[in-house]
């Protein structure tokens, strides 16, 4: 499905839940977030402008001293700008190396008024190396759920559709299934369903390890001994393709069911907003791009 460009910005709330069961306990943890949505389009070439506020973990911000470096340089990363197909597909980070220097300045920013210590700046300097490559961001962000549902396309019908979920640190599940669409009035609608296609050695070993089950015990989870589902679910205006809504839901578990990972996350349409974003520079990169990287 093609999409028309929006003249304000778009704002979404997303709202990311995790659950994790073993055994008699469960442990639950929800991240919520506005995200910003705005189009930059000339000489063919087709922008995303993004901007992330009002992140909170279970309602409130994080109380943790290193829970709050983790956001405030993850919150750094924006305006992120990334180019797209008409179909709304990902293609790439425009002009990267400008885009990295401002990241390296505001990250610099934060330590200097909030933090200190080696912590800190060895945080920083992590950050840095999983972005240092145009394709290493990309890696980065598509690990995060909002990213791999955003960019998951399942607007058209599709017999076979592969979707790729990371699953905690237990690693990647590849899930295989089938997109059905349905017209309602000016509004289509989609729905994925998919299970894993093939049990990788690491994903249970690391999932074993993560639990602390020792290996040749009866408790070890083996792939006979689990099972998985992905469902993802969106809609968007007929005429402009404009997103409404998306939401993805999947679940690994145990047959005995007494394990279990669930996660949730839900993009849905807010409203719009006329202000200017603060960092214009940010998206005129490919005009200016002879700056050299840090």
């Amino acid at each position: 499905m093609q999409v028309k460009d929006w003249k304000n910005t778009r704002i979404y709330k997303v709202n990311h839940t995790l659950e994790v069961k073993e055994r008699s306990q469960n442990k639950q943890s929800r991240i919520t977030f506005d995200m910003g949505i705005g189009c930059l389009s000339k000489e063919g070439s087709i922008q995303r402008i993004f901007t992330k506020e009002n992140y909170r973990i279970n309602s409130q911000l994080p109380n943790d001293h290193h829970i709050r470096l983790v956001c405030d340089l993850e919150q750094a990363l924006y305006p992120l700008v990334i180019e797209v197909s008409p179909y709304e597909n990902y293609e790439r980070i425009p002009a990267f190396g400008l885009w990295k220097n401002d990241w390296w300045k505001k990250s610099e920013e934060v330590l200097k008024n909030k933090y200190e210590g080696d912590f800190a700046e060895n945080l920083r300097n992590q950050y840095r190396e999983m972005m240092e490559t145009e394709e290493k961001l990309k890696q980065k962000i598509q690990e995060e759920a909002f990213w791999r549902l955003y960019f998951l396309g399942i607007s058209e019908e599709q017999k076979e559709k592969s979707c790729r979920w990371n699953i905690l640190k237990a690693g990647t599940l590849y899930f295989q299934g089938a997109v059905q669409t349905a017209i309602k009035e000016n509004e289509v609608f989609s729905r994925y369903t998919g299970i894993p296609e093939l049990w990788e050695d690491n994903f249970t070993e690391n999932l074993n390890r993560l639990l602390k089950i020792k290996k040749n015990t009866p408790l070890f989870l083996t792939a006979e001994k689990l099972n998985a589902d992905c469902t993802v679910t969106a809609h968007w205006e007929k005429n402009t393709g404009k997103l409404l809504a998306k939401a993805a839901d999947v679940k690994v578990y145990s047959i005995d069911q007494e394990y279990s990972y669930s996660e949730k996350i839900e993009i849905n349409f807010h409203s719009i907003s006329m202000r200017e974003i603060t960092h214009p520079r940010s998206f005129s990169f490919q005009l200016s791009e002879k700056e050299e990287d840090i």
